[in-house]
């Protein structure tokens, strides 16, 4: 309150002359007004609190008669339940829903709580209760007479006739009469003698500071000590009284005195050595009583009034002058707060009994009173921000001021470690420790600052992890944290290296964070918290990441992407062996970079040497060093059960590898030569994994070495063109390679590399084999033709039907076949058998038959030789698999055989009359030929008639009846078709010829044959 009634005085003062001098005795007028208002509170409250004292200690008078017995307890006379004698049950009323539910009781309505009055009502209460309540003569004519002294010493100034000394004389005369009144009154009106000694030291103080600023009636000397004299009386007043009333109310007449004396010119010494008496008395009384306010005031008018002069006058010059009363404040405070905190400990007889650490910080934690925040905060904040205002053009002044004002804290923390004042030890070591950080940024630039703060922190965790303290490991991890964001900030794109900045900051903040997470990791579970132990990640990460930043402060890209790579196949090492996780995902994460940071540089020029280049290296570096992580953690890993980071990073390995050959073998090799470079590069890689893999005994790098198949696939599939052939410029010779590595390490692997991945492998290397054999001899009949005629369609299927037809064969094959049946046999026949049926439609229905310069011949011309092999193959295959395809398969081989044999003849038939009628091989035209429409009612009678006797004969009358239907197909074209030919020769021969084959087959197989009769259960 006494804080508000100073912002009004303040406010009014500056209302009545529009001058500073008014502003601040209306400010201290106002904060007097306050303090006084807040003792009469507190002396009524004692008053209250005496009378319900005296109240309790009276003991109650109670009347004999009014005392009432207490009624005696009623006897039970009704026997148990389970005694009752037993009689006819009468039927119960049904028991209600909420028998269970409890009765609302009845509530008395509250009265309702007025609203509290809020802070203008209740200041504008106060104030008046102060002026209105008790002796408000005494106070109104307090507050006149303290104006009325001011005015006179104002209007000494201006010139009046009576001698300055003389007026001089009849303030101070005043100010010891009011002193002398107050202490002849202070046995019988403490209060009312406690104001009138308060206002004549304030008087005293202001007559004798204008008696030397305002008039040279005194020299600085004399006046000095009579300063002195007043403030040692004042205090002696206080002490002798135990009036904190009249402490501060000297105390603010004291910091009032130069404000109202002050016509804005003088010496600023003067005035800081009156503030240093003053601050004596306060000290001396601080030594006696544990007075906050006093201290309070103390603190804001020195420090507050010496803020308003520097800025208004401090200029570089005075610093001199300035400095040792700046330093001498900063003591004078320091030292208050210890008294406060020494006076209020001697107030607390109650220690505890444990005088352990810790039972000594819950003491002082329940005890925290005697630690005066604002004193013991205050001064070393705002000494600091005055210092650094008065140092600042100096070099480093502000960062050894931080450093010493770090030194004394931590010196105070030394000397009060032990005993009841433990927890002021940790308060003033805090503030050392925080003014010691403060002072490297302040002397050094944003990079170094961060690695000085980094090392602390680290130095501040492990100490707290010694003391077990809590907070000081969230300090030290906080300035850690700090210290990472303050150097990541300074860090800039570099000109001969990949980023600018302070190698050994980066070290030093990486060496820090890795300290820190592992004395957090390897610290007992009780030592540390939940919350620094999922931290954990975090500060192994961060670590790690500073170190890698090393690379780029230092080299350029390919350099820093092969430190990367390095590093991480060392973190993997590290990880492995400290079974740590965050390290090996960290290693992971650096290869990535290495990677992603290859893929935007140049790998090399076109006048480089072959393989003697960075640009070659880099990224086989890159590779390498995934390859040896990949087996380090597969070999020591098992305990972290991480087989997926195993295997990616195996996969990144090679990706690499790959990437790097690749490159190489496009740089420096001519076009026509790059497939079989490119697939001779992947033989010897897949040789070279295999013989690892066996030497290693490592399951995934067999695994991976099962991936030639495909990468000679993508080799083909990128070269492939019109005329390929395999065995073109020396490819005979990479093709070679390329599957005696395939089967070779199929052969030795297989007790090694995964089941699932093996039967692939065989599947696509008999693919592989069987499409390079067709795809050479496309190419040799492709010499053959001109045109696009038979010979090209025959070289995609001769080989694919010899498979079908050998794996049909029920003889046992050598390996891998014998080995690997269900691969051979069943997986990669089933597809060769679809895309076989899938060709002989084509080719049966696009191909003329041409094949010169042989001529055409039905059935034994190459096209119609390769459409009945191929059909054979599919044929046979299907028979042989039926058993493992299970269903009906031979019913739906069978069926799919004779459509496709159908369709052979037909197509048969147009293509004779082609090249033997010379009717365009077009639809239209065949369709209309009637020649064609003769030879097809003569051939499919030809084949109802081997259908209807070979189902007669072999008892299946579904095949006799399909016979019967392509018959009656048959008879209703000659009658649609062929009889609208009137004349020709072609409707004669087709219904003699079909006439005579139905005689046939009425001879042989007139009727279906007969269905087989059921058992006689059925």
């Amino acid at each position: 309150m006494q804080w508000m009634f100073m912002l009004i005085g303040l406010v009014l003062g500056w209302a009545l002359d529009e001058s500073f001098s008014d502003a601040g005795f209306g400010a201290l007028l106002g904060l007097g007004i306050g303090q006084a208002i807040r003792l009469s509170h507190l002396g009524s409250a004692l008053k209250a609190l005496e009378q319900r004292l005296a109240l309790l200690e009276k003991p109650p008078q109670v009347e004999p008669s009014m005392v009432e017995p207490a009624p005696a307890p009623e006897l039970v006379w009704e026997l148990p339940a389970e005694l009752q004698p037993i009689s006819a049950p009468e039927p119960s009323p049904p028991l209600p829903d909420d028998l269970w539910k409890p009765a609302a009781v009845a509530r008395e309505a509250e009265p309702e709580t007025p609203r509290s009055p809020n802070l203008i009502e209740r200041a504008i209460g106060a104030a008046r209760n102060w002026l209105l309540g008790g002796n408000t003569v005494l106070r109104v004519g307090v507050v006149l007479l303290f104006l009325g002294l001011a005015f006179l010493l104002r209007y000494a100034t201006e010139g009046v006739d009576v001698p300055i000394e003389l007026r001089y004389a009849g303030v101070a005369a005043c100010a010891l009469g009011l002193l002398g009144l107050g202490w002849w009154l202070r046995l019988r009106r403490g209060s009312y003698a406690l104001i009138l000694q308060g206002t004549g030291i304030a008087v005293l103080y202001l007559t004798v500071f204008a008696a030397m600023r305002l008039h040279p009636l005194l020299d600085p000397g004399a006046a000095l000590g009579l300063l002195v004299a007043v403030t040692l009386f004042s205090a002696i007043l206080a002490i002798t009284q135990d009036a904190i009333g009249l402490a501060c109310a000297a105390a603010l007449g004291g910091f009032a005195a130069p404000i109202l004396a002050s016509t804005g010119e003088g010496s600023h010494v003067a005035l800081f050595s009156y503030f240093a008496l003053l601050n004596a008395g306060i000290l001396a009384i601080a030594w006696f009583k544990a007075w906050r306010l006093l201290n309070v005031i103390g603190f804001a008018g020195t420090f507050g009034i010496g803020f308003a002069w520097g800025i208004r006058s401090y200029t570089p010059e005075l610093l001199w002058s300035t400095e040792p009363f700046l330093i001498l404040f900063f003591l004078m405070y320091l030292a208050i707060g210890l008294l406060f905190a020494r006076r209020k400990l001697l107030e607390t007889p109650d220690a505890p009994a444990d005088a352990s650490r810790g039972a000594l910080l819950r003491w002082s934690a329940a005890k925290g009173d005697y630690v005066d925040g604002g004193l013991l905060f205050g001064p070393p904040l705002v000494a600091f921000g005055l210092q650094f205002t008065l140092v600042q053009h100096l070099a480093f002044a502000p960062a050894f001021s931080a450093l010493a004002l770090g030194i004394i804290y931590m010196a105070l923390a030394r000397v009060l470690r032990a005993g009841r004042t433990v927890l002021l030890a940790e308060t003033c070591l805090a503030l050392g420790v925080i003014f010691a950080s403060l002072a490297i940024p302040l002397g050094l630039d944003a990079r170094w600052t961060a690695a000085a703060w980094a090392v602390e922190g680290a130095g501040i965790l492990w100490l707290g992890l010694r003391q077990q303290r809590t907070l000081a490991r969230g300090f030290g991890l906080l300035l850690q944290l700090g210290s990472a964001l303050a150097f990541l900030s300074e860090l800039e794109v570099g000109e001969h290296t990949l980023l600018d900045g302070a190698a050994l900051g980066a070290l030093l903040l990486g060496v820090a964070l890795l300290f820190s997470f592992q004395q957090l990791r390897t610290a007992a579970q009780e030592q540390t918290t939940p919350w620094e132990r999922q931290g954990l990640p975090v500060l192994a990460g961060l670590g790690l990441g500073f170190v890698y930043l090393l690379a780029p402060l230092l080299l350029a890209e390919q350099g820093t992407a092969i430190s990367w790579a390095l590093a991480g196949l060392a973190c993997v090492f590290v990880g492995v062996h400290i079974a740590s996780r965050t390290v090996l995902f960290c290693a992971l994460g650096v290869q990535v970079l290495a990677g992603a940071l290859l893929t935007l540089t140049s790998w090399g020029a076109e006048e480089l040497p072959v393989f003697r280049h960075i640009g070659f290296w880099a990224p086989m570096l890159v590779g390498l060093a995934a390859f040896v992580g990949a087996w380090r953690l597969q070999g020591g890993g098992q305990r972290l059960n991480l087989p997926l980071l195993a295997n990616g990073l195996l996969a990144w390995g090679a990706a690499w590898w790959v990437l790097a050959l690749n490159h190489e073998v496009l740089r420096f090799t001519p076009p026509e030569l790059q497939a079989t470079f490119l697939l001779a590069a992947a033989a010897a890689s897949a040789a070279l994994w295999t013989l690892l893999a066996l030497r290693l005994r490592w399951a995934s790098l067999a695994t991976l070495c099962l991936l030639l198949m495909p990468a000679a696939a993508l080799v083909l599939l990128v070269s492939l063109h019109r005329y390929y052939h395999p065995a073109a410029e020396w490819g005979w010779l990479a093709w070679l390679a390329v599957f005696a590595v395939h089967f070779i390490a199929l052969r030795y692997l297989a007790d090694l590399a995964a089941a699932k991945a093996l039967s692939v492998a065989h599947v696509l290397g008999c693919w592989m084999l069987i499409g390079m054999l067709a795809l050479e001899l496309r190419y040799g009949l492709l010499l053959l033709s001109v045109q696009y005629n038979a010979w090209r369609w025959l070289g995609w299927a001769i080989f694919p039907s010899l498979y079908l037809i050998a794996v049909a064969a029920p003889r046992q094959w050598p390996w891998p076949i014998s080995a690997y049946s269900r691969e051979y046999r069943l997986l990669a026949a089933l597809p060769l058998a679809a895309l076989m049926l899938v060709w002989f439609w084509l080719a049966n229905i696009f191909s003329d038959g041409t094949a010169k310069p042989l001529p055409y011949v039905p059935l034994l011309n190459p096209l119609d030789l390769g459409l009945l092999f191929a059909l054979l193959g599919v044929y046979l295959w299907a028979r042989s698999a039926a058993p493992q395809l299970g269903g009906r398969t031979p019913w739906v081989a069978q069926g799919v055989a004779g459509v496709s044999l159908f369709a052979f003849f037909t197509a048969l038939v147009m293509r004779a009359a082609h090249h033997w009628g010379g009717v365009p091989f077009e639809l239209d035209a065949l369709l209309d030929s009637m020649l064609v429409q003769a030879g097809l009612s003569i051939v499919w009678t030809l084949i109802a008639l081997g259908l209807m006797i070979g189902g007669h004969l072999r008892n299946r009358r579904e095949v006799w009846l399909v016979g019967a239907v392509l018959i009656g197909v048959v008879v209703a074209k000659l009658f649609l078709v062929e009889l609208s030919n009137r004349g020709g020769l072609e409707r004669i021969v087709s219904f003699i010829g079909v006439g005579g084959l139905l005689l046939v087959v009425g001879y042989f197989a007139p009727l279906p044959p007969k269905r087989e009769l059921q058992g006689a259960s059925s």
